[in-house]
């Protein structure tokens, strides 16, 4: 811990704010993506960032200039950013959650201010209850009732704010790795984490140690942690510098097994292996499995644990009560896809559009990956806000492929696009332009208020399209900000299994699109899957990994996935 200095969630809460407030002044696109990148880095350190920048270290971070440095240097000295409260005073920084709704913007979140006077959330409940928003610039009556809407939906959300599975579990493997480096001890991340859950509240870790209270000690004093919450022999509670609370519990090595089962869970696993173990005259806890003459039985491992109570060991992902048990019982499990399994990403973007890396880093990236073929799927031009490409543009980008291709063996890259899904049903682009590309995703980014009917008429207009070969994030649900929108499901997934069109699943931590739910509803109408990173960063073609969880959740092979298979597989 770092007495008196900010943790590393409040320094990126206040560039983030620098950031979403120079966009709505207008300032130039570099320097808003400067303090948006910066921050985003400062969330991802597992170290305190503020105490890095007073001593004059932050800027060994990938993303953190001499600039960032000296603001949280600030910050962390005299407790505010002298720049951030100038520009408070210019633009209300209630403004920021206001540009974030859903259909506003920076453009539209300016013009609420000077035309209607709102300053934040609050103040635009009351303009929008006091009928002021006619004649705002951008503000139609459909506007007007998709904010009323949003607001509703927020005011009836619970409290309580989750974590990512994108964000919190290399996180929670940061804290477990210090923890095992700094006591000897075995550590697994449990909980609805290791269970690949969307989202989570807290983080899970389960030790095995003969000294239980070194390691709960440990846990307290690692330099990963900000605010220890409770600490005690049995558990210890921490928050971490990056705002994630972490409960340890411990058992000795040779019940470790057990415990990490126990935690793991879901609970309704864990309540059907309690019946039955109860109809086998037993009983199952985290202790152990007891006999009916008082025997307890413990294990090292879970496997040990399963085949105790004559099951294969399931994979965590499974557990969650819809069949599992009798499936391990029955020795029918299926063998899930894993991040080894794909043999390419087809949903990536470079600096042409609104990526961070070159083309030809993203190549060397995938290269290291050891994958077989890269998408390099830049937006279209209807997203202007991203940098996409017009034709002309797009054209240039294949030519500097093809200059990439030259100086890089083992992968292929591809010509691809993200290609917008207009509000018409229209693709933004035409069919000789789509006809020349390797692989086309097309996506929705635009018009999500419309009805389901409006909005399923789109989807199926683009499934049929015989230039199209998947959905891109087909709910365009973001975690924490909107919901999905509404569609026809079922007509969906019968077009898109008749035309052969994969569904993505998007390891983007703040999407994870599809959900499990929706990707086994898939999976069963015989619909193939993608699993992509949508990566904008060479770090963030690793977001697969968070798909590859989201896919197995849904109960998804190998062969269920499109991109597990080589180019020339996926091409025919």
């Amino acid at each position: 811990m770092v007495e008196g200095l900010p943790g590393n969630g409040e320094v990126a809460a206040r560039l983030e704010l620098m950031g979403d407030l120079l966009e709505i002044e207008g300032a130039v696109r570099h320097r808003v993506l400067a303090y948006r990148r910066g921050a985003a880095r400062i969330r991802a350190t597992p170290e305190s960032v503020a105490a890095l920048a007073v001593a004059g270290r932050a800027v060994e971070l990938p993303d953190i200039g001499a600039t960032l440095q000296d603001k949280v240097a600030e910050l962390a000295t005299t407790g505010t950013i002298g720049a951030l409260d100038r520009l408070c005073s210019r633009v209300p920084p209630g403004l920021a959650e206001v540009a974030r709704l859903p259909g506003l913007g920076p453009r539209r979140a300016r013009a609420l201010f000077e035309q209607a006077g709102v300053t934040g959330l609050d103040g635009l409940r009351r303009a929008l209850a006091e009928g002021r928003l006619a004649g705002v610039e951008g503000i139609g009556p459909k506007t007007v009732a998709a904010l009323e809407a949003e607001l509703a939906a927020r005011d009836a959300a619970p409290a309580d704010a989750l974590a990512p599975l994108g964000r919190a579990l290399p996180a929670a493997e940061r804290v477990a790795a210090a923890l095992a480096a700094a006591t000897g001890a075995r550590v697994e991340v449990a909980g609805s984490l290791r269970r690949g859950a969307d989202r989570v509240k807290d983080v899970d870790l389960a030790a095995a140690s003969d000294d239980p209270e070194a390691v709960h000690r440990a846990l307290a004093g690692l330099g990963l942690v900000d605010e220890v919450l409770t600490e005690g022999p049995e558990k210890t509670a921490v928050r971490t510098h990056d705002g994630l609370r972490v409960e340890l519990r411990t058992a000795p090595p040779d019940r470790f097994g057990n415990l990490l089962q126990h935690l793991t869970g879901s609970r309704a696993h864990n309540v059907r292996l309690r019946e039955l173990a109860r109809r086998q005259g037993r009983s199952v806890s985290e202790h152990g499995i007891v006999d009916a003459e008082g025997r307890t039985a413990t294990s090292p491992d879970e496997a040990g644990v399963y085949r105790e109570l004559g099951l294969e060991w399931i994979p965590p992902e499974l557990r969650e009560d819809r069949g599992e048990i009798e499936q391990a019982r029955d020795g029918r499990l299926p063998r899930l896809v894993e991040v080894g399994d794909l043999r390419g990403d087809l949903h990536t973007h470079s600096t042409w559009s609104d990526g961070t890396a070159t083309i030809a880093e993203m190549a060397a990236a995938a290269a290291a990956r050891g994958y077989d073929y890269l998408g390099v799927s830049d937006h279209s031009r209807s997203l202007a806000m991203a940098g996409g490409l017009d034709p002309d543009r797009l054209r240039r980008q294949w030519e500097e492929i093809a200059r990439v291709q030259e100086g890089v063996s083992g992968v292929r890259l591809l010509r691809a696009s993200e290609v917008d899904i207009l509000a018409d049903g229209r693709l933004d682009f035409d069919d000789e332009v789509l006809a020349a590309l390797d692989w086309v995703t097309a996506s929705v980014h635009s018009a999500f208020r419309q009805p389901p009917e409006r909005i399923t008429a789109r989807l199926l207009a683009a499934i049929e399209h015989p230039h199209v070969d998947a959905i891109g994030h087909p709910t365009g649900r973001m975690l924490g900000r909107r919901e999905g929108y509404a569609f026809d499901v079922d007509r969906v997934l019968e077009a898109a299994a008749r035309t052969g069109t994969c569904l993505e699943v998007n390891g983007q931590p703040a999407r994870l699109d599809l959900d499990a739910a929706l990707a086994r509803r898939a999976l069963e109408a015989g619909v193939r899957l993608i699993v992509s990173s949508d990566a904008h960063s060479t770090d963030a073609l690793g977001f697969v990994r968070n798909g590859v969880l989201v896919a197995r959740r849904a109960g998804a092979r190998a062969e269920d996935v499109a991109n597990t298979r080589q180019w020339p597989g996926l091409r025919d």
